[in-house]
């Protein structure tokens, strides 16, 4: 068996596209097994991880919620 297993995101809410990732089996065998995402990947990104959770993308996600302009 491969240490790597062929994982297809969800769909991105906003642009409609997803990705297809190699990852490692065990460690995505630990996260849909109830483990926390930053500990079966903790040297994954937090954009990439939300990509694996939701399929929303960096840049998506950023036309989703705008950084605030402060007030001076």
């Amino acid at each position: 068996m491969s240490d790597t297993i062929v994982v297809r995101t969800q769909t991105c809410s906003v642009c409609g596209e997803y990705e297809v990732w190699s990852l490692d089996r065990v460690a995505v065998t630990r996260w849909r097994e109830g483990e926390n995402i930053q500990h079966a990947f903790p040297d994954m990104s937090a954009g990439d991880r939300e990509v694996l959770i939701s399929g929303t993308h960096p840049a998506c996600w950023d036309s989703l919620f705008p950084e605030e302009e402060e007030d001076e």
